[in-house]
């Protein structure tokens, strides 16, 4: 990593895996007995075997993502008379199964991150005759942001991974202006890494601005990911490249932490310092997305960085803003009406905040929300 010297930020002036493959209180289970089988699907082993003793995970398939809850599809040699389902150890029904079924379709209480399902076969006697096995990715909307176009897919992608940014505390707001002893300097909970470089050490922990910074940095990663391009590639548009020095304590980053600049400075400023992105102001306030990032300013006179998820509104007015961010205390889902909303969790959470006039202290001239464009040179 880069030598740098210790800095603060003035936008952070305020207090801002496992999960289990069922709950607590047992597996929930639909049991697909009468189904009917989908003709599309071939209902044969997925190898060449002749031995009676195999069984197979037809469906879901390898590395897929799938609509929770999720249908196995499954066959089995006759030599299996009985089969048991567990993902990474925890049985996701109470009993075996004829293997003879078919089918069965189960809801994860840990969704949008990959598990772990092993389907083993026994004999009359109960004993073990094979396994198979699948990897996938149980998928849920609930406290999950909607997916948004452009650049904001990746941004919004970032927020739902819940796997790296639980929303439940596991990584708390930390900041040491305040006294907090923290885990590093930067804000981020996990490493910084732009260009091929490790530029911030993650701490575990983090603050508001070192956070949205944090997840512009990943958002990033998973389009190389998509676009098949090494980590070393820089942020390219229409002929506009983002430097690592930039990101390293230069213009982007004195810009997005809001010293050494100007007081105005925002995520939307080092956008369009860079060449990357756009700032839109009050009068294109409407065009908004998910994903977008906001820097705000209150009377009280603190601030804080996030990322746009939704406008408050009182009839047609709009009074303030949902965001997502490192909070000092914050919710746990987008909607705020969600039924497994939790409330209180420091770190990413989300938080709604009402404008000045409208019981709140956010200054609707010192609001700041950027967009970043698509990577690509045209």
């Amino acid at each position: 990593m880069r030598s740098h010297v210790k800095i603060g930020s003035w936008l952070c002036w305020v207090l801002v895996l496992m999960a289990a493959c069922g709950s607590g209180q047992g597996p929930v289970v639909v049991l697909d007995a009468d189904e009917e089988q989908d003709t599309d699907v071939a209902l044969e082993p997925q190898d060449d075997t002749t031995d009676g003793a195999w069984v197979s995970i037809l469906e879901p398939l390898e590395g897929a993502e799938v609509a929770n809850p999720v249908t196995f599809v499954f066959s089995a040699g006759p030599d299996v008379i009985t089969v048991s389902f567990e993902c990474e150890g925890w049985p996701l029904h109470p009993d075996p199964l004829p293997a003879d079924r078919g089918t069965l379709t189960y809801e994860f209480s840990g969704v949008n991150f990959e598990r772990h399902v092993v389907l083993t076969g026994h004999d009359a006697s109960g004993a073990v005759l094979a396994t198979d096995e699948v990897h996938f990715t149980p998928t849920e909307e609930s406290c999950a942001i909607p997916d948004q176009p452009g650049f904001n897919h990746y941004t919004v992608a970032a927020i739902n991974d819940i796997a790296l940014y639980p929303k439940d505390g596991t990584y708390p707001y930390c900041w040491e202006y305040y006294g907090d002893t923290c885990g590093d300097m930067w804000g981020q909970i996990y490493d910084g890494l732009y260009g091929g470089e490790l530029l911030f050490a993650g701490g575990g922990d983090c603050f508001c601005s070192g956070h949205t910074l944090e997840i512009f940095l990943r958002a990033y990663r998973l389009w190389l990911d998509d676009a098949g391009l090494p980590a070393t590639t820089l942020f390219v548009h229409m002929g506009s490249s983002l430097a690592v020095e930039d990101v390293d304590i230069g213009d982007f980053y004195q810009r997005w932490q809001g010293f050494g600049v100007a007081s105005t400075a925002s995520a939307a400023d080092a956008f369009e310092m860079a060449g990357i992105g756009e700032n839109l102001y009050e009068d294109r306030w409407d065009e908004a997305l998910p994903g977008d990032y906001v820097n705000l300013s209150r009377s009280t006179g603190s601030g804080h960085a996030v990322i746009f998820v939704d406008w408050v509104y009182e009839a047609s007015e709009r009074v303030g803003l949902r965001y997502y961010g490192c909070n000092g205390s914050g919710q746990s889902c987008p909607d705020p009406d969600d039924p497994l909303n939790t409330s209180g969790n420091s770190g990413p959470s989300f938080v709604t905040e009402y404008f000045e006039g409208y019981g709140g202290t956010v200054l609707p001239s010192y609001l700041f929300v950027g967009r970043v464009w698509m990577p690509g040179s045209s």
